[in-house]
């Protein structure tokens, strides 16, 4: 495993974009829990961020629980509109389902040019993986991974690192 620290300006600025991406869909994500009388259920991988569904909790479902699939664990307890309508219910799913569509976030979030600024290809994180935060104004990543010449990364210590991520993790709570 090695540690790296970016603080390019380009580097930082694909950050701030991939953060503001992350910020509004999450605002769109919790507007559309909102009309359900739900939270929102937001899902990632290494090459994005996505809205996954509603999760009611003690909540009752939104018009009638049969319109929706069933919360799982896998899926993070969340429920989105079923793709059929159930028997004797045509018009209650069709009003969900446009209703679902209409306000369905439109946020995209890719991690992609974020990743390349400092100087990975997404398919070796897959082999690798990635831990990664912002401090201030440097990028701190842990991986197996190395990244190109061309981002200028500083190898660091993992004490540095771990330091980093105790500053970041008190700033957040």
């Amino acid at each position: 495993m090695a540690y790296w620290k970016f603080i390019k300006p380009e580097q930082l600025a694909a950050w701030d974009v991939k953060a503001q991406n992350e910020a509004k869909l999450r605002e769109e994500g919790e507007s559309l829990a909102a009309i359900f009388g739900g939270k929102p259920v937001f899902k990632g991988d290494i090459t994005r961020t996505y809205f996954h569904g509603v999760k009611f909790g003690s909540a009752p479902f939104y018009v009638a629980k049969e319109l929706w699939t069933v919360p799982k664990s896998d899926n993070g307890y969340s429920s989105w509109p079923k793709s059929r309508p159930p028997k004797g219910m045509g018009e209650q799913h069709k009003a969900l389902k446009k209703l679902w569509s209409d306000n369905y976030p439109q946020t995209k979030v890719s991690t992609d040019e974020f990743l390349k600024s400092i100087g990975f290809d997404w398919g070796m994180l897959l082999l690798y993986g990635i831990t990664y935060f912002r401090l201030g104004d440097a990028i701190f990543v842990k991986t197996g991974a190395k990244p190109n010449k061309d981002a200028k990364a500083v190898e660091i210590l993992g004490s540095e690192f771990d330091s980093a991520k105790r500053d970041y993790v008190d700033a957040a709570s």
